[in-house]
């Protein structure tokens, strides 16, 4: 690639580009980075080398813990180097831009060169801290980012933006999925902004006025242990997890959180109430087990407590990672009875979107660029958490597949959330 300014150094990291994109000397940028470090937070600058070993390198989080979001040690394989290595690049190239305006005499379209910016993140905070910290890193913008916990997955944060709706503090939400979303959308909650790098996305996955911006998809999944469940007695669609053979055996997350709660909302639409009613009711007397997210719903199947559990295809990678027995199914979405044959699986996007009333509307945009980007999509894919992109060049590049992958409302089932968590109270839960 062609750069505006002098040859990268071997960090990785072009001293004058960061001169040109930091409003303060380094000296000043040290300093503050001292301070936050007094405040407890960890530095958020680190030299690339350090990350690639497995053993030797620095942790980006400690050793995960029961139910906690955190689901690797050190980060994956060149995952900071990828990072780092795209933001210079894309950093380079709005480095051109601005030496372009500013001398043809046009100043009032640059943006300033540091800040802060307030992310709301229902990401697993293991994926999405290392790529925001580089971001940081790499822009002198403080990101201040929020994450929701594993237990209340998305819906946390998603009550948190509608109740900060009148005085935000947020100023781009970033989710693990798109249904809350969607709903956060027709509430009212975000402001149009289209970002440069989403050009190449599909139409399906970007909102028609700008509102949201959707990529890398994450399929659902039945895992289980090989060593234990021969693959020919596995459920081959969603609705016989309800059938005898599977009582005591099946867990999955609260339906009213996450993936979990749109992957229900998607059933309701495809099936109808009366079929999903009937579809909890024998869920509940089949005696399913509740968990407190996917990860722990993995952890229940990694310690021999159930012998299936749904999730997504992310938390099955990171436990094959480390060494777990686990493998992974993509049933049908059929209807039960055969009403509805619906192949394929539900594969889910992460989205992104701009908070109305935004206090930090110019390093919001950024952010928003970097996070809906194609480099994001491929450090996504090749990271453990191995979402698919929507693009299809960049999945072709990639060879990147997403099997049993049912075309699927996104809208409908997002419409439907509210009746579908009463529907979860009502019967499931009673």
């Amino acid at each position: 690639m062609r750069f505006c300014h002098s040859t990268l150094s071997r960090a990785g990291r072009d001293p004058q580009l960061v001169l040109h994109r930091f409003r303060d000397s380094f000296g000043r940028l040290r300093h503050r980075m001292v301070a936050s470090a007094l405040r407890g937070r960890r530095a958020m600058l680190r030299n690339p080398s350090t990350h690639t070993s497995a053993t030797g390198g620095r942790r980006y989080c400690r050793r995960p813990t029961p139910g906690s979001d955190a689901t690797f040690s050190h980060p994956p394989p060149n995952l900071s180097r990828a990072i780092l290595h795209i933001l210079v690049g894309f950093l380079a190239m709005a480095g051109c831009s601005r030496n372009s305006d500013e001398s043809s005499g046009n100043n009032a379209t640059s943006r300033p060169t540091d800040g802060e910016v307030v992310v709301y993140c229902s990401v697993d905070t293991g994926f999405a801290k290392p790529i925001l910290d580089e971001f940081q890193a790499h822009t002198g913008i403080q990101v201040q980012a929020v994450f929701d916990t594993e237990a209340g997955k998305t819906t946390g944060l998603v009550n948190k933006l509608l109740a900060e709706r009148h005085s935000p503090r947020a100023d781009v939400w970033w989710s693990s999925e798109i249904f809350g979303t969607m709903q956060l959308a027709q509430q009212g909650i975000f402001q149009p902004y289209k970002p440069e790098t989403a050009a190449d996305i599909p139409n399906q996955y970007r909102h028609a006025d700008g509102l949201w911006t959707a990529f890398g998809l994450r399929g659902r999944v039945i895992a289980y242990d090989p060593e234990r469940t021969p693959a020919e007695r596995l459920p081959k669609r969603w609705c016989d997890i309800v059938k005898p053979e599977f009582k005591g055996r099946f867990a999955m997350a609260d339906p009213r959180f996450g993936t979990t709660r749109g992957h229900m909302a998607t059933l309701l639409v495809l099936w109808g109430r009366d079929a999903m009613a009937d579809f909890y009711n024998r869920l509940r007397n089949n005696e399913y087990r509740r968990a407190d997210g996917n990860a722990h719903a993995v952890l229940l199947l990694s310690r021999g407590i159930v012998d299936l559990v749904a999730t997504d295809i992310d938390d099955v990678i990171v436990a094959q990672n480390r060494g777990d027995s686990i493998a992974m199914v993509y049933p049908d979405l059929d209807a039960p009875e055969g009403k509805r044959p619906v192949p394929g699986t539900l594969w889910i996007p992460c989205s992104v979107a701009m908070v109305k009333e935004a206090r930090h509307p110019d390093a919001a945009h950024r952010l928003i660029d970097y996070i809906a980007s194609a480099e994001l999509e491929k450090v996504l894919f090749r990271s453990h958490s191995r979402n698919v992109p929507v693009r299809a060049a960049l999945r072709a590049k990639l060879s990147a597949d997403a099997p049993g992958e049912a075309k699927t409302d996104y809208a409908a089932a997002a419409a439907v959330l509210r009746e579908s968590d009463d529907l979860v109270n009502d019967v499931l839960l009673r």
